[in-house]
């Protein structure tokens, strides 16, 4: 027995290890050595070259070319293998499937869409992605799935947009790629993917996804916050209006932030539009718009009064598809948080996400990489 237990745990110190020279060879961008690996690691010469003679093994790790002479001979830089492996990223809305082969320096190869006749569609899924797997010849070392909905291993607990309860979507992509399936949060994969690109906000931020609903994530002391049961950030169905005048939620409430300062309803655009077939921007511009935009901001200052004081997290990013909207949304929402400043708390600093709409994919791609690799491009 204690012989067991002592090999598993030389087996977990040799996985630890090759993730951190994983992630040096990651960082370093092409400039990352055997050396400088084993001063960063603190590991021996001979276990460094062991661990990275593995990886290059493996096909992760490629080498490349002489380092700058520091005077004696000029050592081998090592870099990430860009064509032998790669991951898929789907992301997942009512009115549109959209998928990309993405590899494991974060760049997209190509990229594949499908517009469903009807939302929720778990085919449309299954059809993007045999289009990726067949698009490309390297492994799939595994598949990110972003979805509007509370996300828990395999299952997707309940989505309102999609209409999904307890949809396993590993069970359903079974058989198609030979990799395993992470599912996330549509506004936690934004999160990751914004942080990724951007070191404004630091460690501490709060990300706001408005889109056809809305929902958050939260970044502190550089971590995803998950939540007792993964749904943390799930603020698009409490109720911010009350009566009966305030308007019906596909959740069966009334009133809820989601039918107040989600884009389309911003906009007064269907539920499960697909907002990228349409100018944002323009609709934006019309009266009636502006008028539920200017009454919509508001309301989403006043309730992130609330949360960014309960976490103490006071930068916001707002994203989804709400910079499309561009300064006049933002400024509202500025302007009233300004106006309601809350005693004893940090004011909140806004400020739209980057990242969304140049690489939409790069949320989810970044959680799959995570969770198979344990690497990140964040680091």
């Amino acid at each position: 027995m204690a012989e067991d237990h002592g090999k598993a745990t030389q087996a977990a110190v040799r996985e630890r290890n090759l993730t951190n020279a994983l992630q040096l060879v990651l960082s370093g961008k092409g400039s990352a050595t055997r050396a400088s690996i084993a001063r960063r690691t603190g590991l021996t010469s001979a276990t460094v070259s062991s661990l990275l003679n593995g990886l290059i093994a493996e096909g992760l790790v490629i080498e490349g070319q002489r380092a700058e002479s520091t005077g004696g001979k000029r050592a081998t830089t090592l870099q990430i293998d860009a064509e032998r492996h790669v991951l898929l990223s789907v992301i997942v809305q009512p009115g549109l499937v959209r998928g990309a082969v993405v590899n494991l320096l974060g760049d997209e190869v190509l990229t594949v869409t499908q517009r469903p006749v009807s939302a929720g569609e778990i085919a449309d899924v299954q059809l993007v992605v045999r289009k990726l797997v067949a698009a490309t010849q390297a492994r799939v070392v595994a598949i990110g799935i972003q979805v509007p909905g509370i996300a828990d291993g395999p299952l997707i607990r309940e989505s309102v947009q999609l209409k999904w309860t307890d949809v396993n979507l590993a069970d359903a992509l079974a058989g198609i790629a030979d990799a395993p399936v992470h599912l996330v949060n549509d506004a936690d994969a934004e999160a990751l993917a914004d942080y990724s690109n951007s070191d404004q906000f630091g460690a501490n931020q709060m990300f706001v996804s408005l889109s056809t609903g809305v929902g958050a994530a939260f970044i502190v002391d550089g971590a995803l916050l998950r939540g007792a049961a993964h749904r943390a950030g799930e603020i698009g169905h409490v109720p911010v209006l009350f009566g009966p005048d305030a308007p019906a939620c596909a959740c069966g409430n009334r009133g809820c932030l989601e039918e107040v300062v989600s884009v389309t309803s911003l906009l007064g655009l269907p539920h499960g539009a697909d907002l990228e077939s349409v100018d944002l921007a323009a609709l934006a511009e019309r009266p009636d718009s502006r008028e539920r935009i200017a009454f919509g901001a508001k309301v989403l200052a006043r309730a992130l009064l609330l949360v960014g004081a309960a976490l103490d997290v006071p930068n916001v990013v707002l994203g989804g598809a709400s910079p499309r909207l561009g300064d006049e949304f933002i400024g509202h929402v500025r302007a009233e948080a300004a106006r309601h400043t809350v005693r004893a708390a940090m004011p909140l600093s806004f400020r739209y996400a980057r990242t969304g709409s140049t690489q939409p994919f790069r949320g989810a791609a970044q959680h799959a990489l995570h969770s198979s690799l344990g690497i990140s491009w964040s680091l």
